[in-house]
């Protein structure tokens, strides 16, 4: 293969699959991958991260064919995705903890449009959302996602993975651990609120004349609202060690998806 932009084979092909795999990466993981950052400031992003990677990494051996580089990018994606969406399941289970109090309080029916995907979405699942996205920068842990792009070319040097069956059992594991924070998040408020609407039971049947969805429905929500208000703080001093976490799975994965 002649030399492309003055690069050799060796160098070109190393650049392309660090820039493949680092872009797929920030397609992916939380923040990064919101739709209101330009396509074009990711791919520059994913650029610039690539080129200083790029001037850190050993060159990979020549591939041999063009099927042998297709094989080499297919990888690099895989392995982007796999890791962006392990990073993303913290969000994803602090969101859907939120879409479970919507539905508790009553503001379910009540969508607006996330500014991150672009998707409808409930009011408290967006409010939990953007919290979580703030303590995500404020914790710096936007850093461990940088480093964790980094030090995923020392566990899994180019060009190619291997796919060991630990990493598919690693990803339900991990999925299991975001319902885990669904629950232990959403949790007290739910509770409460089944109290709530236990007493509002027991009301309608002891004073039938009381017109209950009149009473019961301000009632919700002011208890929904005065348990959201008490977890919050919870949820920003949890955060940052469910973020601390999710970087330890992305480190497991990887390791499973390691060439043996």
């Amino acid at each position: 293969m002649p030399d492309v932009f003055g690069f050799s084979q060796a160098q070109f092909e190393t650049l392309l699959l660090v820039f493949v795999r680092t872009s797929a990466m920030l397609f992916v993981f939380p923040v990064f991958s919101a739709q209101q950052i330009p396509i074009l400031v990711r791919i520059g992003l994913g650029g610039l991260i690539s080129f200083v990677i790029y001037h850190a990494q050993p060159l990979a051996a020549p591939l041999p064919d063009m099927g042998a580089l297709v094989a080499a990018v297919a990888s690099q994606v895989v392995v982007g995705v796999i890791v962006g969406f392990v990073a993303y399941l913290v969000f994803m289970g602090i969101q859907f903890a939120g879409e479970i109090l919507d539905i508790q309080i009553g503001f379910a029916v009540a969508n607006i449009i996330s500014p991150q995907t672009q998707q409808q979405v409930t009011v408290v699942g967006e409010l939990e959302l953007t919290l979580a996205t703030l303590v995500f920068l404020v914790s710096n842990s936007h850093l461990l996602m940088l480093q964790g792009i980094g030090g995923s070319f020392r566990l899994l040097p180019l060009p190619y993975i291997s796919l060991d069956p630990s990493v598919a059992s690693n990803v339900v594991l991990f999925l299991q651990q975001a319902f885990m924070i669904v629950f232990e998040i959403a949790a007290p408020a739910a509770v409460a609120l089944f109290v709530v609407n236990v007493a509002l039971g027991l009301m309608a049947r002891v004073a039938p004349q009381m017109n209950v969805f009149v009473v019961g429905f301000p009632l919700q929500i002011g208890v929904g609202l005065l348990m959201l208000a008490v977890s919050v703080p919870l949820l920003a001093a949890v955060a940052p060690q469910l973020f601390e976490q999710s970087a330890g799975h992305m480190d497991a994965v990887m390791r499973g998806m390691a060439a043996h």
